[in-house]
């Protein structure tokens, strides 16, 4: 037995496509696979939250560099950082 795998996009009907590969001679049977879109709305929450994390962060450059914030030294963050996880 041999399988393909064929891949639709949404504007595909899947209906159609599952009935014209059934009138292909040889067609044993036809299952309907659908992808998981939960893996694909996590990786886009990701996507969302490092996109908005490098904006918070280059917004806080820019105006430590116009005067009007004060950067944290790398000890100041980690004192702050191990502060958050003891609590």
């Amino acid at each position: 037995m041999t399988q393909i795998l064929v891949t639709l996009n949404e504007d595909a009907t899947t209906l159609h496509v599952r009935k014209a590969i059934e009138l292909l001679r040889g067609v044993v049977s036809t299952t309907v696979f659908k992808t998981k879109d939960e893996s694909n709305k996590k990786a886009l929450r990701q996507q969302a939250y490092v996109k908005e994390s490098l904006e918070r962060a280059f917004d806080e450059m820019k105006r430590a560099r116009r005067g009007e914030h004060k950067m944290m030294t790398d000890e100041e963050f980690m004192a702050e950082l191990k502060a958050e996880v003891e609590a």
